[in-house]
């Protein structure tokens, strides 16, 4: 399963390359946050009714964050829990990889990569749980060896 995932992530890198060769970063960033909070939304009424009822608002953003990541493929556990968020440890990544094989440099781009492409969507997603639902970077892999952080945390109103 994890090929496969990968194998449609390099099309849809290899195309928003192409996207931003053509049309520029700006409109090309633009068009994929549109994708992106349209993806939420759809994301957000397929899990609700999967969810189990009566769990917190942090609990929800966690399990969220933890099918959309599951889903996407994503080799991922919960690496801390406290009051006001759960940090996920992410190991094997097929966006990261499909990045890879692209030819994308990564240890450069990386962060563009989570902040423009899953980071968004995920956000998008919990947003439609809770307005105070957060998701962020902790710590951002450089390498393949190496690993992610993620947090998703309740914002304080």
């Amino acid at each position: 399963m994890f090929e496969g995932v990968r194998r449609a992530y390099v099309l849809q890198i290899a195309y928003i390359m192409e996207v931003i060769e053509e049309q520029g970063t700006d409109e090309a960033l633009r068009m994929l946050d549109a994708a992106a909070k349209r993806q939420g939304a759809l994301v957000a009424r397929e899990m609700r009714r999967t969810l189990p009822e009566g769990i917190g608002a942090l609990d929800v953003g966690a399990e969220v964050y933890r099918r959309f990541m599951a889903d996407a493929g994503a080799e991922i556990t919960e690496h801390r829990r406290d009051e006001g968020s759960v940090t996920f440890l992410i190991r094997r990544c097929p966006f990261y990889e499909a990045f890879l094989e692209v030819g994308v440099d990564c240890g450069m781009f990386l962060n563009g990569l989570c902040g423009n492409l899953t980071l968004p969507s995920i956000q998008y997603t919990l947003s439609h749980f809770d307005d105070g639902l957060r998701v962020e970077p902790v710590v951002t892999r450089e390498s393949a060896e190496e690993l992610c952080l993620e947090r998703v945390y309740l914002a304080e109103e």
